[in-house]
């Protein structure tokens, strides 16, 4: 069993005002009845994550929390203990179908309705709703109630008023997806900022987002875009997610990497790369992806320390991904994961500036070498502090989320409790 997975046992029963509560673990067989699943994004280290319930016939509640694909196999195992094989094998097929069904959890949504989605359409293309009325056969009365939320709009009418808009039917059933864009990279030349960043290292820039496909979209989806006249990557949006994905084959693929680097007082500083991912004899090298950089440039980093990896999913031009319509305003995101996304950036950018103010210290003290050290330390001390606040910001998100992960399991069951009680009452 996976060091990464924690399992707890309890029991559970409703008080005298419906309310679940726990007690102790009933000894003793029981049968194995129903399971409530929740998956949701974790941080940048623990990636993946899943949680899933375990309820039987005496009311015991097994829960299995920790990594997705460690979570999946311990409960399929534990479905197989039943006895009867023809029972367990129908309800690992349940319960592998309602795995593949259950989607990342996002707490706290903001719904988006269909009414808004066909209004923000007609507006862009200047149709009017008589308009569309005449150009798709329908009446009149239809639209109107669609555009006032009375009517939805089915995925068949969908299908039919998308033919004529010339839009994705997608686009009127659901908000469009959205991810905000980090950092530029150039993997030609050397961008001279406040430092100079060789090709491949990727700086930051003010946040802005770019329209994300909603086949990759996921609430950890992050974007950089290629800033290289004359490549062939230039004015791509290269899209990863931000798990740390070491164990899957990254050999010879497009990577998004973090490097650790030494600072002034060898603290540890983190820089990020977009390059070509070699892996040989154990040692990690950056190649430039590039076909026209020069020889001089074709390493970006050499038997570097390794610290984040995550593949490039796809790099799509940006005008190919431009939103036509107003619907990029209606875009549904997590308010916790926006506070992780916000949290994460901020520590990118407090050691930046702590960079920055090294350098600029060094040149303005050269020869006053105790001065240096003095100011230096003394930034290095702002610099953590400020470093370790955002990481206890970043665990109290983290902890909020993985809360709402087991109170959304739990009401599943007490929905399932419910249902015994009915069962019995009409037994």
């Amino acid at each position: 069993m996976s060091k990464n997975l924690k399992i707890s046992k309890f029991s559970l029963k409703k008080n005298k005002d419906g309310k679940l509560i726990k007690g102790d673990w009933q000894n003793g067989a029981s049968e194995l009845t129903n399971f409530a699943i929740a998956k949701y994004q974790g941080s940048l280290l623990t990636g993946q994550q899943a949680v899933v319930g375990f309820i039987y016939k005496n009311g015991n509640y097994r829960e299995y929390y920790g990594e997705r694909e460690e979570v999946f196999k311990e409960a399929i195992a534990k479905i197989k203990e039943k006895k009867n094989a023809v029972k367990a094998q129908a309800l690992a097929d349940m319960f592998i179908d309602e795995w593949n069904k259950s989607k990342p959890y996002v707490p706290n949504d903001f719904n988006v309705k269909e009414s808004h989605l066909l209004n923000d359409v007609l507006k862009g293309k200047d149709i009017s709703a008589p308009e569309l009325a005449k150009i798709t056969g329908t009446t009149k009365q239809n639209v109107y109630g669609q555009l006032s939320g009375d009517r939805g709009v089915s995925r068949e009418t969908a299908i039919k008023y998308a033919e004529k808009l010339g839009v994705d039917p997608v686009d009127l059933l659901f908000p469009k997806k959205s991810v905000s864009v980090w950092g530029k990279v150039n993997t030609l030349e050397e961008v001279d900022l406040e430092e100079p960043y060789s090709p491949g290292r990727i700086y930051g820039i003010e946040n802005k987002n770019v329209i994300c496909p909603r086949d990759i979209w996921s609430p950890n989806i992050k974007a950089i875009i290629i800033d290289a006249y004359g490549s062939m990557y230039h004015n791509q949006v290269a899209f990863y997610y931000r798990d740390n994905q070491t164990k899957l084959e990254i050999n010879n693929k497009l990577c998004v990497v973090g490097a650790k680097v030494k600072g002034f007082f060898d603290e540890e500083l983190t820089y990020y790369y977009f390059g070509l991912y070699e892996n040989v004899r154990g040692k990690h090298f950056l190649l430039n992806p590039d076909p026209y950089t020069e020889d001089a440039n074709k390493y970006i980093l050499k038997n570097f320390n390794l610290e984040f990896i995550s593949p490039i999913v796809t790099t799509l031009d940006q005008k190919s991904i431009k939103d036509a319509t107003a619907a990029q305003k209606n875009i549904p995101q997590s308010e916790l994961m926006i506070s992780q996304s916000e949290a994460e950036r901020k520590i990118s950018d407090i050691a930046f500036e702590y960079e920055m103010k090294m350098i600029k210290l060094k040149k303005e003290t050269e020869k006053d070498k105790e001065k240096f050290l003095a100011e230096g330390q003394k930034a290095l001390k702002e610099y953590q502090k400020a470093q370790a606040a955002l990481e206890a910001q970043i665990a109290d998100i983290r902890g909020k989320i993985a809360r709402e992960e087991r109170l959304k399991v739990e009401r599943d069951m007490v929905k399932f409790l419910d249902k015994l009680d009915k069962e019995k009452k009409r037994a």
